[in-house]
């Protein structure tokens, strides 16, 4: 599958999500809308990226760990990893716990490790990218908790502020 077929399929996917999500219930909240299509689409470009690309260097599996001192691996992992941020922040947003969210981060790369094995398609499954892709998905989930949390602190100390104006006027 080519990178620009999974984007194309992801694009259509997201909108016929959002607008399904839209006819079947008219959700009180845009992000019910919203979250499931950018779901869709980040899983579209992840596959995209998974099997649209040749890479592995010709081994079926890799358990070897993260060499270090290594540059490109170093390069690789963090990619990984960001590759799956957008996947915690999805979470975050729909307000799964953080362990659900590692749990379904971990499982999803797993699901696509096993599947690169499975269908030789040329690409390595490989702990390391087991490891970064879970890391990444918890890293998106932390970022956006603490956006989540700030947003709230500031409605907060806003709400307080407006009500001491308010007692003190009279």
């Amino acid at each position: 599958m080519s990178l620009s077929l999974a984007s194309g399929i992801g694009v259509l996917g997201s909108v016929l999500i959002a607008v399904c999500a839209t006819l079947a219930g008219r959700p009180r909240r845009i992000a019910h809308r919203v979250v499931p299509a950018l779901g869709w689409l980040w899983v579209a470009c992840v596959i995209g990226f998974t099997f649209g690309t040749r890479s592995g260097g010709g081994q079926a599996v890799n358990i070897a760990l993260l060499d270090v001192a290594n540059p490109v691996d170093r390069l690789d992992f963090l990619l990984n990893m960001l590759l799956f941020v957008p996947g915690g922040i999805l979470l975050a947003a729909l307000r799964t716990g953080v362990w659900p969210a590692g749990a379904l981060g971990f499982l999803g790369s797993l699901a696509i490790e096993v599947t690169q094995y499975l269908t030789a398609s040329g690409r390595t499954a490989d702990i390391n990218d087991l490891l970064s892709n879970t890391s990444g998905c918890i890293a998106g989930y932390a970022c956006a908790a603490a956006v989540r949390k700030a947003a709230h602190e500031i409605g907060r100390r806003h709400r307080y502020a407006h009500e001491v104006d308010r007692l003190s006027r009279r």
